[in-house]
């Protein structure tokens, strides 16, 4: 993405510099997308000095959207001290942040303790501590910069899906580490500069390498990478040589479900997706009768949490349910998440139990007991748009193929599992062997891994 940053204008600009700027311009070309950016003029300043924020975001899956935050990231300044006078405006060393640029003034001092608050490259963390002694809430400012990297990422999750759904066999194949650079202002509220697809990893010092390998370590844990079964490796050599652009299906497709849990499973996402003005009641309910794709996603989510490092995932989260409204629009597996994190973040064994009974009956494989309960329409709750005739017709014919509404009683019967916390998944056996890889030796998860290997 193209981006250009529109310079600052004096009120008594002369016409002669109008008339340089009228030319700049001019030069800029027409036929491309082009970002314009305000320039941050009040910036906020340590020793005169203007900096920015390198914050690492990993990206591990985008539906449902799962959003993970670096604990600690770089604190990048300007070598020469700051100053918003027109006349200084071509001084790359007083204006820009990036280390690449700085390192070629003669001025710039580097720094190799990620404790210390000196030269012209800090650790974030050592940055918390330099603002909480000058009585700033540094915890403040990092909510806000979650707040505006969780509203980046939801910007983008339309096209990205898109495309997801379009080109990638498998949706676990993609995953994306950011850069994103954020500038606080004199207020210290931050603003992001640019997000960076592929952020440099380069260790040129003691200090990046201790943030950056432990980012790495973390991440390689965090990516959970999964080794693809035989037959769909022999099925994608043998199709290379077809023009078909069709993809094959997902393993969740081929589980032997019974058509009643399969219909049912399909009108629960109709459902919550046809509501349009949804409250927090309604979307709660989502929670009282799981299908094997919900235990699915759940588990991968919580697998992949118990391995998060110095990661923190603020998506979804406690609070994440407020983000809902931001989508382009509504993707079940999201409303699903952000509510199970919302019933469940305070007693995570809690939740991950209910997930290990279900896993021990291979509920999440599509391997399904008589007892087992089915969704089911809550009739007296059903708001269908009237001019969705297509919604209706679906609902009208797959309702007769399902039984009665599910009780209040039976949802509740649901929740009531054997406790299972001290034992381990048994691997579940399917027709590849996928597996996980730890980046770490020492790594140890959080809590027992809900699956010893889950399929993808």
């Amino acid at each position: 993405m193209g981006s250009a940053a529109a310079l600052p204008l004096d009120r008594q600009s002369t016409p002669l510099h109008l008339e340089k700027t009228k030319l700049q311009f001019c030069l800029l070309p027409k036929r491309r997308p082009l970002l314009v950016q305000r320039y941050l003029h009040k910036p906020y300043l340590i020793s005169g000095s203007k900096f920015d924020l390198r914050i690492y975001v990993y990206v591990t899956s985008y539906d449902p959207l799962r959003i993970y935050l670096f604990s600690d990231g770089l604190v990048r300044f300007a070598s020469c001290k700051y100053s918003p006078s027109m006349k200084s405006l071509g001084n790359k060393f007083m204006h820009l942040t990036n280390y690449s640029v700085n390192k070629k003034n003669a001025e710039y001092q580097a720094n190799a303790d990620e404790t210390a608050c000196q030269g012209h490259k800090w650790a974030l963390k050592a940055l918390w501590n330099y603002l909480s002694q000058k009585g700033v809430n540094s915890d403040a400012i990092w909510e806000k910069i979650k707040d505006v990297v969780v509203k980046t990422i939801i910007s983008s999750e339309p096209y990205v899906t898109s495309l997801l759904k379009m080109y990638v066999r498998r949706s676990y194949s993609c995953h994306e580490l950011f850069g994103f650079d954020i500038m606080l202002d004199e207020n210290l509220k931050p603003w992001v500069l640019e997000v960076n697809i592929s952020p440099s990893l380069h260790s040129n010092s003691p200090l990046d390498i201790s943030i950056k390998g432990q980012m790495i370590r973390d991440l390689l844990n965090l990516a959970g990478f999964v080794l693809p079964n035989t037959e769909d490796i022999i099925s994608s050599s043998s199709s290379s040589s077809s023009s078909t652009t069709s993809l094959p299906s997902s393993p969740r497709d081929k589980s032997q479900m019974t058509p009643e849990h399969f219909t049912a499973q399909k009108m629960k996402k109709a459902y919550y997706l046809a509501q349009k003005t949804p409250d927090q009641e309604f979307y709660a309910s989502v929670l009282d009768v799981l299908t094997p794709d919900d235990v699915r996603v759940l588990v991968e989510m919580e697998d992949e949490f118990s391995r998060r490092g110095q990661f923190e995932r603020i998506f979804p989260s406690r609070i994440a349910s407020r983000y809902l409204r931001f989508f382009d629009q509504p993707r079940y597996f999201n409303i699903l998440t952000t509510q199970w994190e919302q019933k469940y973040h305070g007693n995570k064994l809690k939740g991950v139990d209910l997930l290990r009974s279900w896993c021990y009956k291979g509920f999440h494989t599509g391997a399904i007991s008589d007892s087992a309960p089915v969704w089911s329409l809550p009739t007296s709750l059903l708001t269908v748009p009237k001019g969705d005739t297509a919604l209706n017709a679906f609902f009208k014919s797959e309702t007769s193929k399902l039984g009665k509404p599910v009780s209040s009683k039976d949802s509740e019967d649901t929740g009531k599992e054997p406790i299972l916390s001290s034992q381990l998944l048994p691997v579940i056996k399917n027709s590849g062997q996928p597996s996980r890889l730890s980046a770490s030796p020492t790594f140890q998860s959080t809590g027992d891994c809900l699956l010893a290997a889950v399929s993808p």
